[in-house]
């Protein structure tokens, strides 16, 4: 890990953007918190729980030959959405359909990815800080007076 001060998420982006082009997840070891935690699509139980795991994740997808390429990517103060279009012969490629990733950033390094089908649950999950647990708007109150009691 490189000594220097960290950095916010528009260079955690540089960096993601970078580590996809070139196909290389080591780049990304000096932004993954160590305690980094990759939650699949719809939750489950398949997900990574530590840098090493992460990144022996990302390398053997490599391996298989699934390469994403950016559609889109925004950057929050304490997050960076990618929209991923995954391309390969084997799931989870889908050249028809993308993926949002959702990274939390603090102090410079990726606590936690989370992959979301939706673009607007992603972005709100991004911008409210909410990764990890679906989002939702809390419901309106009734219109009216009060209940008495």
């Amino acid at each position: 890990m490189p000594s220097s001060p960290r950095s916010g998420p528009s260079a955690v982006a540089a960096r993601l953007r970078e580590a996809l082009r070139r196909a290389d997840c080591r780049l990304l070891a000096e932004v993954l918190h160590a305690n980094v935690h990759w939650s699949p699509p719809g939750g489950g139980d398949t997900g990574c729980h530590a840098r090493s795991h992460v990144l022996s994740r990302c390398s053997r997808l490599h391996a298989l030959g699934l390469r994403a390429d950016i559609e889109e990517t925004f950057t929050y103060p304490a997050a960076v959405v990618l929209c991923l279009r995954v391309h390969g012969t084997v799931p989870p490629a889908d050249p028809d359909g993308v993926a949002y990733h959702v990274f939390d950033v603090a102090a410079g390094l990726i606590t936690r990815i989370t992959c979301y089908a939706d673009r607007a649950q992603a972005l709100d999950a991004a911008f409210t800080g909410t990764t990890g647990r679906p989002w939702r708007r809390p419901p309106s109150p009734p219109a009216g007076p009060p209940p008495p009691g």
